[in-house]
């Protein structure tokens, strides 16, 4: 039996829910970027808010597609992998 790259999910991205999350992560990832590469040094309420803005986005992003891989396996996909996980 011969080894084959196979693609994750034939089924593309939600472009409505994945591609603004994505964007919206690498504008902010931007504009803080670029912020400290000026030496601006926030205060720890700017900080934070900072890594919401680009962390929660992304965060969001991520898991939206991962379960939207494992749900392109089969209709119970999601339920074996939680029956597994929890023997």
């Amino acid at each position: 039996m011969a080894l084959c790259a196979q693609p994750l999910s034939d089924e593309k991205p939600l472009l409505l829910a994945e591609v603004p999350l994505f964007a919206w992560f690498t504008f902010f990832a931007l504009v803080y970027g670029s912020a400290m590469l000026a030496r601006w040094l926030p205060t720890m309420i700017k900080t934070v808010l900072g890594v919401m803005l680009v962390v929660g986005p992304l965060a969001l992003a991520l898991l939206r597609r991962h379960i939207r891989i494992e749900a392109a396996k089969g209709p119970d996909a999601l339920y074996r992998k939680r029956i597994a996980a929890n023997r």
